[in-house]
């Protein structure tokens, strides 16, 4: 169902090959050691794919927008 991955590493996709993954569903991105990551919902611990860096400009503002509202509902 998840990506294979290459030489025991997760492989490297896209913002937009992720949208269309049929695994897409049940995952969600998270940002450790510096890089987009996709995980496992219910096993958030397990990382299926790396997402490409060229598309971290696009989480970056994504991200910090959602922080901001985050804490401005925080308040």
């Amino acid at each position: 169902m998840y990506p294979e991955f290459v030489n025991d590493k997760p492989p490297v996709v896209t913002l937009a090959e992720y949208d269309g993954a049929s695994w897409a569903s049940t995952t969600c991105l998270d940002f450790r050691n510096n890089q987009y990551v996709v995980v496992i919902m219910e096993e958030p611990e397990k990382v299926v794919a790396v997402i490409d860096s060229k598309d971290y400009a696009v989480l970056n503002r994504i991200f910090q927008s959602a922080h901001a509202q985050h804490a401005e509902q925080s308040k």
